[in-house]
């Protein structure tokens, strides 16, 4: 028996069987072609050459000269779809070559669908290839558009691992980090328990040193190191300074650096016209960007976008303005949800796609709780109401009127006195004019208000003091209190101190203040300090909103240290207006709030003169005696 030696595999043959193997979907192997395809023998192969075995489909005839690319190309690849877009990857859409050995394709630049062997091969099948890849870019780009993202463009608090709200959250200037106000108030409460220096909870960096300059060398030092956070930040304080071409520029290198909210914000400079042209194209362009980053607010504004836009004769545009507004939603984000239920009053929006937004935005809301955030909320709403009485104007400083000539008292206390027979606070107008009046008159001298004899001894004076204060007088108690604080007695001072306060006496909070900035008769107490001095600032001393403004600069809180500054210059503090000068020097103050903070002032030191104050001060005018 005769045995023909089985033969190599030829450059034919590797051609042959790509070519079959791309076109298995559509037509199968006769039992002769596969037993030559592995090599059986000599003489399958010669009858397959002789061209006497035919396919099962259309009796098709192999042959060395003719391979069947031609036919794939125009009958397997000539419709491109989805389902074939595995197959397109094999071959050549336009010249059919395989992707074996040292032939690699390219891929289409717009679509999935088709792959190239050479430019010229893309470019010749262009004409062919044109209108099914804008189809199927289309379909590509909605696919991306519309995939709902896994969390917000804010991502997760990188401390406790939960969703960070769209509301709530804190930029960590050192290390460019985003946590939620659970951390950040739990951080707060841990420092204020362990009496400790406030600092970053990430990287625990020392927030006490976090001067304006530190400020900016801390976001500088972040900008060169490329961080978006930052970039974006930057472009967000030009932008608000009116430097719109600035901030274009930070907002754009934040954007190729990935940064959502960056493109979001181009978007809204090329709507507005900050900084560029109104361009409608590139608008959308970014929007969609931020929205595929999962930027909840640039989602609701395509699906704005998109319901303007809309033909009411088929509603396309309306189904993607709903998409858009439930992705939205899914986000956490309240604004599609309102204008969802308003469309549904009136049959635009159907209940099922109501409904189904409403639960995803209760199921973004619900991931974003944790017991350290309601507490921060609480401690958000105590605070806020704190402040609304804080930063409230007051009507007069803590010293009031004079209760003779009814204008306001002069916060030099050098220009006042204070009768101890009635603790009444008298200017030294009055005062002068009443001294004037008695000598005129020939009359004995008396107190202008409750025409008392004045006492001519200090034992005198204390007796009448100690009078007022057993009818629980507190500016009696005040100045008992001052009296035995000059002597070194702090425990009588701080116990005088703290009745008088009880009774609403201002000058006995700031004191009280100050002896726990002292630790004088106290132990030292930074949270007990502060509370003083914002009682006696809510009740108009200007020395304690000056105070409390330093405390705000060195903790880093420019805009509180500039209304403290502001308020307290509204009262005539000449203390608040050097610092609100030194404020506009180094950045946070503006020359439109020192210019007001300027005319206010003047405005109350004019508020406290008059003639007998004049007259006063020109004959050195002082009774000491009744203080």
């Amino acid at each position: 028996m005769v045995t023909t030696k089985q033969q190599e595999p030829t450059r034919t043959t590797s051609l042959l069987l790509a070519s079959c193997l791309v076109l298995c979907d559509t037509f199968t192997l006769s039992h002769q072609v596969y037993s030559w395809a592995v090599g059986k023998g000599e003489s399958e192969k010669e009858s397959v050459r002789s061209g006497n075995n035919n396919y099962d489909n259309g009796g098709f005839e192999l042959s060395e000269s003719k391979l069947p690319i031609d036919w794939g190309r125009e009958h397997a690849f000539g419709d491109m779809n989805e389902d074939n877009v595995a197959d397109a990857s094999r071959c050549c859409a336009s010249c059919g070559i395989a992707d074996v050995d040292d032939i690699k394709l390219m891929e289409c630049a717009e679509c999935d669908l088709v792959r190239y062997c050479s430019d010229e091969c893309r470019q010749d099948h262009k004409s062919q290839h044109g209108e099914d890849c804008k189809k199927r870019a289309a379909q590509l780009h909605d696919e991306l558009l519309f995939k709902q993202p896994e969390s917000s463009h804010l991502g997760d608090c990188p401390i406790c691992c939960i969703p960070l709200p769209l509301d709530s959250k804190f930029v960590q200037i050192c290390c460019g980090k985003l946590i939620c106000n659970g951390c950040a108030h739990a951080n707060k409460m841990r420092e204020e328990e362990a009496s400790l220096d406030p600092s970053c909870p990430i990287c625990q960096e020392s927030l006490m040193k976090f001067t304006p300059d530190e400020l900016e060398k801390f976001v500088t030092k972040r900008i060169k190191m490329n961080d978006p956070l930052m970039i974006r930040h930057k472009g967000v304080e030009r932008a608000q300074k009116g430097d719109y071409e600035s901030s274009f520029e930070c907002f754009t290198k934040a954007a190729e650096l990935g940064n959502a909210e960056a493109h979001y914000q181009l978007a809204v400079l090329y709507r507005d016209g900050h900084g560029v042209e109104k361009d409608k194209q590139k608008e959308i362009h970014h929007l969609e960007l931020a929205a595929i980053g999962g930027h909840p607010f640039a989602r609701y504004d395509l699906g704005c976008e998109e319901w303007d836009n809309n033909d009411w004769d088929n509603n396309d545009n309306a189904e993607r303005a709903l998409k858009h507004w439930i992705i939205s939603a899914a986000l956490g984000d309240d604004s599609p949800i309102e204008f969802m239920m308003e469309m549904s009053e009136e049959g635009y929006v159907s209940k099922d796609d109501l409904a189904a937004a409403l639960r995803a935005h209760q199921a973004a809301v619900d991931a974003a709780k944790s017991v350290q955030r309601e507490a921060a909320e609480e401690y958000k709403r105590a605070a806020e109401l704190r402040d609304e009485i804080l930063f409230k104007q007051p009507e007069s400083s803590h010293r009031g009127d004079c209760p003779i000539c009814c204008l306001p008292l002069q916060l030099d206390k050098e220009k006042s006195t204070m009768s101890c027979c009635c603790s009444k606070v008298i200017c030294n107008g009055c005062n002068f004019a009443n001294q004037v009046r008695e000598m005129e008159m020939r009359l004995k001298m008396s107190c202008p208000f409750c025409r008392e004899p004045p006492p001519l001894t200090k034992v005198a004076v204390d007796k009448q003091r100690m009078k007022r204060i057993e009818v629980n007088d507190p500016v009696a108690m005040w100045r008992e209190g001052i009296e035995q604080f000059k002597k070194g007695d702090y425990s009588s001072a701080f116990r005088y101190f703290t009745k008088a306060a009880e009774l609403g006496n201002v000058d006995a909070h700031f004191m009280l203040a100050t002896m726990y900035l002292d630790g004088h008769g106290v132990e030292k107490d930074d949270k007990k300090r502060i509370h003083h001095t914002e009682v006696a600032a809510i009740g108009g001393h200007p020395d304690a909103r000056c105070n409390l403004a330093y405390y705000e600069e060195r903790t880093g809180n420019l805009k509180r240290a500039a209304r403290h500054l502001i308020i307290a210059a509204t009262q005539g503090s000449d203390e608040s207006i050097k610092f609100l000068m030194h404020g506009f020097k180094k950045g946070f103050v503006s020359k439109d709030d020192l210019a007001a903070a300027l005319r206010a002032h003047q405005a109350a030191v004019e508020e406290t003169k008059s003639p007998q104050r004049e007259a006063a001060e020109e004959c050195g005018f002082q009774r000491s005696f009744l203080k």
